[in-house]
């Protein structure tokens, strides 16, 4: 289709069946993004340097006297814990229009949405990772009767989203998770988070792993239990290390921030 073609057609579109950002109501007029417009999608707070290569929090303003290089963050200095994932990677904010868009694709069986939180994730890994070293993508798994209901794992969706920007990796299916967990974000406390994970996921025999690179990809670290808990299961089973990339992190709102609490009760 040329490029007038092309236009015609959107024109049509936009005439007979208009469709409006989901965040501030602004009608759309270009397909590139079919929920949210430019403005609300490009003021969603990313995260951006300096943060945490540990945890991947992003650092209060003016810490570190306008550095741009990562440093890590007090709780993970002093914190003596060995954690199972070398590090996480969050593109975003679990905020604004990116929250709304995660809730969209797991909750309201927007799968389109996927395209556009991939193209987050590619340009943050690109930014942040050495994206040729890893040599799986592994998808945090959902429990095959949630996914049944679903239709879909929001989180493979984005593995295959961010895969090519990965040049020597694979997409794997070896990780799984073995039984039903409740919605971790339901639950108040990182004890109950922990607990509800606790054992949920398991490797199956999965020799080609042994000593491999693993980039394990989901749509939002909130406590990190769940990625946690995936990546113990890749150590146990002779993954050498487990990096993770999120499109969000859920982190304390600030007082000015604008949200859209339609569906908080989703979370």
């Amino acid at each position: 289709m040329d490029s007038a073609m092309a236009e015609w057609v959107l024109t049509f579109k936009n005439l007979c069946f208009p469709i409006f950002c989901k965040q501030c109501g602004a009608r759309l007029l270009t397909e590139e993004n079919r929920f949210f417009c430019p403005t609300c999608w490009d003021r969603s707070p990313r995260i951006e340097r300096p943060f945490c290569p540990s945890c991947g929090k992003p650092h209060p303003a003016g810490v570190g006297l306008g550095t741009r290089s990562n440093f890590f963050c007090g709780p993970c200095i002093t914190s003596g814990v060995s954690r199972p994932m070398r590090r996480v990677l969050a593109a975003a904010r679990y905020d604004e229009a990116i929250e709304l868009a995660v809730k969209l694709l797991k909750f309201y069986d927007k799968p389109l949405l996927a395209t556009p939180l991939g193209e987050l994730l590619r340009t943050c890994a690109a930014q942040e990772l050495d994206c040729a070293e890893y040599d799986f993508v592994i998808p945090v798994p959902l429990h095959r009767v949630r996914q049944r209901a679903r239709g879909f794992n929001q989180a493979e969706l984005l593995a295959r989203e961010v895969l090519p920007a990965f040049s020597n990796a694979r997409l794997d299916a070896s990780l799984a998770r073995i039984r039903p967990t409740r919605v971790l974000s339901r639950l108040h406390t990182d004890t109950d988070r922990k607990s509800s994970v606790r054992g949920a996921f398991r490797v199956a025999r999965a020799p080609h792993l042994v000593g491999a690179r693993v980039l394990l990809v989901d749509d939002v670290v909130t406590s990190g239990a769940t990625v946690s808990e995936c990546a113990t299961a890749l150590v146990k089973s002779g993954v050498a290390t487990v990096d993770v990339l999120a499109v969000a992190l859920a982190l304390p709102r600030s007082h000015d921030t604008v949200r859209n609490t339609a569906f908080d009760d989703l979370a």
